[in-house]
């Protein structure tokens, strides 16, 4: 399972007006802010909460609300992606430009709901994999050409082969553009529930740029698209705070070439993801049964 820790980058966000009437959350000093207090919360990685019927989604949330879970992190996008790889459907963008309102219009309820429950949410806006679309989605739509195939229980040969294309995205302007046209369209919408834009929205804490993003062999690329994304979020949501959804170290740093630091230098603040299982560091066959409580 994944968690995510956060913590502050030396970037300040900026804040309008007197920030102790101020319903957004900023960041500053080390941490984050709401209301002209220190905000902190509970996280749940809700991923799938804009795929739901209403029914499950107030079900889910109340569920959510209960354990006194404070933020979601939700995606806000999913692009189609010719067969037969593995994704989510239905895509809320089945083609470049046209995009599904009844999927828009349940990330509307769930804004709402968050925000009736005292919740705030994350929204992430692409994907390094291609369980939701994302780069593999965009590079095969500005090049014409077909993205390697992610089945279920792809071998390590096909993931190399889907990251090398994935990686594309950093690169293609095309493919970067077409993205950036997609969060402009989700930043200015109104609504359906609440008759607000999202970008003035203080439900949303953030938008994150892209959910694992990996710069692999094109890191120079990868840093110069983290920057240009930032600039382009904070144009079209300025109130709110902007993350790069990385994860972070990971098992394999001469392949996948993270760098916490120079990577979140644009961002408002980190956020790294573990798989203790997926790295092969906690094997839960091998935990003995429990003592009883004593250490021992």
């Amino acid at each position: 399972r994944r968690s995510a820790v956060t913590a502050m980058t030396p970037r300040q966000a900026a804040s309008a007006g007197d920030s102790s009437s101020q319903p957004f959350v900023t960041a500053s000093g080390g941490q984050m802010w709401r209301s002209g207090r220190p905000y902190r919360f509970v996280g749940a990685n809700f991923w799938y909460g804009l795929l739901l019927d209403a029914g499950r989604l107030e079900r889910e949330l109340d569920r959510l609300a209960a354990l006194r879970v404070t933020n979601l992190r939700v995606l806000g996008a999913i692009e189609e992606l010719p067969p037969p790889s593995a994704h989510a459907q239905p895509a809320v963008q089945p083609r470049p430009g046209e995009f599904d309102e009844a999927l828009l219009a349940g990330l509307d309820r769930l804004l709402c709901g968050a925000r009736d429950r005292g919740m705030t949410v994350v929204l992430v806006l692409n994907n390094m994999w291609q369980w939701s679309g994302g780069f593999a989605s965009y590079v095969h739509w500005a090049t014409g050409e077909a993205p390697p195939p992610m089945r279920r229980g792809a071998s390590d040969e096909e993931w190399q082969a889907h990251q090398a294309y994935a990686t594309r995205f950093y690169s293609t302007p095309a493919a970067r553009a077409l993205y950036y046209r997609y969060v402009r369209m989700l930043a200015s919408r109104l609504n359906s529930c609440s008759g607000r834009r999202y970008a003035d929205d203080p439900t949303i804490l953030a938008w994150e740029l892209a959910n694992e993003a990996r710069p692999l062999a094109a890191v120079e690329a990868y840093r110069a698209w983290v920057e240009e994304a930032a600039a382009v979020v904070r144009s079209a949501a300025p109130s709110h705070l902007v993350a790069l959804g990385s994860e972070g170290p990971t098992p394999w740093p001469r392949y996948v070439r993270t760098d916490l630091r120079a990577d979140h230098a644009a961002v408002d603040y980190v956020a790294v993801h573990l798989w203790p299982q997926n790295w092969l560091w906690y094997d839960p066959r091998l935990v003995p049964p429990e003592s009883g409580g004593d250490g021992g």
